[in-house]
């Protein structure tokens, strides 16, 4: 029997069965994902890492020093820049507008930062063209640590990437990586975005949408004329 409270007056038996059915999967999708999760947790200690330097606006930083707060567990994007095109990558900059709206509640239980190999005042630059005042945005110093966590190639082909250290002590390591291509799919690391699953609950589905910047200026734009 469906969950009444899913269900507006006038549904058809048709509707209710399948709504019924969609429930069950729905169920059976959030217990999996819960286990996945767990098994993330109990990774065995990743390998201890060098402490890569940032360049955090006018000064260098290294990573243990982004552990604040005696939070023991980092979270590192890494937002994708073409140097040839002198360009940031729509997909990141989309993942990245929403991490601007939940950094508040993310930044209660772990550090945050995203880091790029984009050039600090172009980052700043596109930071603050999207808005994203609520980010601490870090330019890398120099190659190593985005080929370290394969988010550069060396052709200098950027990836974006999704990464969690831990700190113990002195002691830096790895935890987690991930991208979005998964098995020749780019649903590596959907979970993190929510305009996916809201487009996923539409009859039409996410299709064959494609996050773009100059698209994402006249949202804006047209947003700022209905205030």
């Amino acid at each position: 029997m469906a969950d009444s409270s899913l269900l507006m007056p006038g549904a058809s038996e048709a509707y209710r069965q399948s709504r019924d059915r969609l429930r069950s999967a729905e169920i059976e999708l959030r217990d999996r994902i819960e286990e996945v999760a767990a098994m993330r947790r109990t990774l065995p200690p990743g390998p201890v890492v060098p402490d890569y330097e940032f360049l955090d606006g006018g000064r260098r930083v290294r990573l243990s020093e982004l552990f604040e707060d005696g939070k023991p567990y980092l979270i590192l994007y890494h937002l994708m820049y073409w140097a040839k095109d002198d360009d940031f990558c729509p997909m990141c900059s989309l993942w990245l507008d929403g991490f601007n709206g939940i950094a508040p509640h993310v930044t209660q239980r772990a550090n945050f930062v995203i880091a790029s190999r984009a050039p600090v005042d172009k980052l700043q630059a596109w930071g603050a063209h999207r808005e994203w005042h609520r980010l601490r945005l870090l330019s890398d110093d120099g190659p190593a640590f985005a080929r370290a966590i394969d988010a550069e190639d060396a052709e200098g082909n950027p990836d974006s990437t999704i990464d969690v250290f831990a700190k113990d002590g002195d002691t830096v390591r790895h935890v987690y990586t991930a991208h979005p291509m998964l098995e020749e799919r780019e649903r590596g690391i959907d979970l993190l975005c929510p305009v996916w699953h809201l487009f996923d609950l539409t009859p039409s589905g996410r299709g064959d949408w494609y996050g773009d910047n100059d698209a994402f200026d006249d949202s804006l734009r047209a947003l700022a004329g209905k205030a």
